[in-house]
């Protein structure tokens, strides 16, 4: 008598919700029901009918809402867009003119790193583990931990298993991954190798090809502030004299370059400063990223000489601009 009434069957015979939800229940065999904490209001419904057919009710649980990124109000699929965030698994298109919306997968999110970052959505083992594969996921997961406040959607932490997830997933398997991403031109080793110097700098699998463009082509553009505050024109006759020494070394793997570059500025008693940050800028454009040796070797002789030429026309060029 304290319930309010419910439809549960409309006037053209079409079954509501809550109707439809215990039949389906029952004929599934559900034995526990896990769903969000907005159906608590509805369960006393529900037993209700499930007395009421002669069945035996599933066992109950509810768990806390999802919260919105700012700790406010219950996550909604908008929310993705307002946040710039994926909420789905995969691309949803809703059908109905509404825009789509991209999900984990999309946003480059590995399957696993997914599944991790979710079970700590308001549930924790009780230890210090964060990492955990799903049959240990499995094996220490319990419904008694949940807790029972909404647990706010942390962003942030989704990216940091991500990356935890990129490091120990195998390069030949990223490489595939971003093969789409970038020109046919490069081969399956080449692209494993770049995976191997980036994975552990980014945070979603897109990242790799997108702040490793450097590795994919020679750089269209050179990190002004950095110029102005590392580039000095006097080093110039060094810089191409490395150049052209680096041009002439036996091999040109990382040990072998690293040696030859640190032996010239040792032999010309130069500054590390007078040298590495114009070589760098030069071959990839930015003071950000992988080893540079390593970077280098992957390059190979031709490309490395090539930006080493081009890369100090151009930042010449936009050391005068800063000048007039």
């Amino acid at each position: 008598q304290d319930l309010d009434d419910k439809v549960i069957l409309k006037g053209d015979g079409m079954p509501t919700y809550h109707l439809a939800n215990i039949v389906d229940d029952h004929l599934m065999k559900i034995s526990h029901v896990i769903r969000g904490e907005e159906w608590l209001s509805s369960t006393a419904h529900h037993v209700l009918m499930y007395r009421f057919m002669g069945w035996e009710a599933p066992q109950f649980s509810h768990l806390p809402l999802i919260l919105k990124p700012t700790g406010k109000g219950k996550l909604s699929k908008r929310d993705g867009a307002k946040f710039g965030l994926p909420v789905f698994p995969l691309e949803w298109n809703p059908g109905n003119d509404e825009e789509l919306y991209s999900g984990f997968r999309e946003f480059g999110f590995l399957p696993d790193a997914v599944i991790n970052f979710l079970a700590f959505l308001g549930w924790n083992p009780g230890t210090e583990q964060e990492i955990f594969s799903l049959d240990e996921l499995v094996n220490s997961f319990s419904i008694k931990r949940i807790v029972k406040s909404g647990a706010r959607f942390d962003y942030d932490k989704a990216k940091w298993y991500n990356q935890q997830y990129i490091i120990k997933t195998a390069n030949e398997v990223l490489a595939a991954m971003i093969r789409s991403e970038v020109s046919a031109d490069y081969s399956d080793e080449y692209l494993a190798k770049a995976c191997g110097l980036m994975k552990e700098r980014v945070e979603t699998v897109g990242d790799i090809p997108k702040m490793g463009d450097f590795l994919f082509g020679s750089p269209t553009e050179y990190d002004a502030k950095m110029i102005r505050k590392k580039y000095k024109e006097d080093n110039d006759p060094h810089f191409i004299a490395l150049t052209e020494s680096l041009g002439v070394i036996e091999t040109f793997d990382a040990e072998s370059t690293q040696s030859a570059i640190k032996g010239y500025i040792g032999d010309n008693e130069l500054s590390f400063g007078a040298i590495m940050p114009v070589l760098r800028l030069a071959t990839s454009g930015t003071m950000k990223g992988p080893d540079l040796f390593e970077m280098m070797e992957l390059l190979g002789r031709d490309e490395v000489l090539v930006r080493m030429r081009d890369g100090l026309k151009e930042i010449k060029k936009i050391k005068s601009e800063v000048r007039s």
